[in-house]
């Protein structure tokens, strides 16, 4: 390892400088909190299967999928203040598709495609394997006081639609019907893998490997269920529509809280 002398520059990540402060994030632990829209789908159990990496197995309902619109807020135990100091780096939005897997018996999702609208929340995603593309995200914004729509209640309408490199990707909408226990959400567990190139070898990849997130304080609360729909728009740089048609099944609006504190490597292809 480098000493403080020989390497005198600091930072968690690119950009490093003498005092630190200019590198895109800081490192975890990472705190969140997200209104998010979750809307279950299904789709060819062949093309889904396609998606996975090779550690990871179909889940226990094959073909089946998951997109999200989320409204983040974040901060970091260097920055625990950044919502109030730096709104503009501290909420973003995503659109997340996911792919219903599991690894060794243990059920969860795996995440292919994902748009986010800023650099901080983009950088992140490649440290913790969520293969982040920049977007433009918009999502339905209810409002107790609304004089039209109104808040969050029966009828209720929420649409998320995102757009990358000029194109829409995704639009997804749901209805409310009811409010739920927390306890109804269907679980969520990340299986994510890193890959960074080697600059020198672009056959041999520097890092290839499956993780998870260790995540810490979960919250779910303020749960509603619904109707859902979902489209994906053909793109000459997405393969999203190369699934075939699509089958919206059912659709969750709820808040969630947690930190993240790191990663744990649970395969490693080299």
């Amino acid at each position: 390892m480098a000493s403080k002398r020989s390497f005198p520059l600091k930072g968690y990540i690119l950009p490093l400088s003498p005092k630190g402060k200019a590198a895109v994030i800081d490192p975890p632990p990472w705190h969140y909190g997200g209104d998010v829209m979750h809307l279950v789908f299904k789709a060819n159990e062949k093309k889904m299967r396609a998606l996975l990496p090779s550690a990871l197995e179909p889940g226990p309902n094959p073909g089946e999928g998951v997109v999200w619109f989320v409204e983040w807020v974040s901060a970091s135990d260097a920055h625990p203040d950044l919502a109030s100091v730096n709104p503009e780096r501290s909420i973003y939005h995503e659109c997340i598709v996911m792919v219903g897997c599991q690894f060794k018996g243990v059920p969860g999702y795996y995440v292919p495609y994902i748009w986010v609208d800023n650099d901080f929340t983009l950088m992140r995603g490649f440290i913790q394997g969520f293969p982040k593309k920049l977007g433009r995200v918009h999502i339905t914004k209810l409002h107790e006081y609304m004089p039209v729509a109104g808040g969050k209640k029966a009828g209720a309408k929420i649409k998320g639609i995102c757009a990358s490199h000029e194109e829409r990707i995704v639009e997804g909408s749901l209805t409310l019907k009811k409010q739920v226990p927390p306890q109804k959400v269907p679980p969520f567990k990340f299986y994510l893998m890193r890959h960074f190139p080697d600059y020198e070898d672009a056959e041999r990849p520097l890092v290839h490997d499956i993780l998870i997130s260790n995540v810490t304080n979960a919250k779910i609360g303020d749960a509603w269920e619904g109707d859902a729909d979902i489209r994906f728009f053909p793109s000459d740089f997405e393969e999203l529509t190369d699934l075939g048609p699509i089958k919206p099944i059912k659709g969750f609006f709820f808040q969630v809280g947690m930190t993240i504190m790191g990663g744990t490597v649970i395969h490693r292809y080299r």
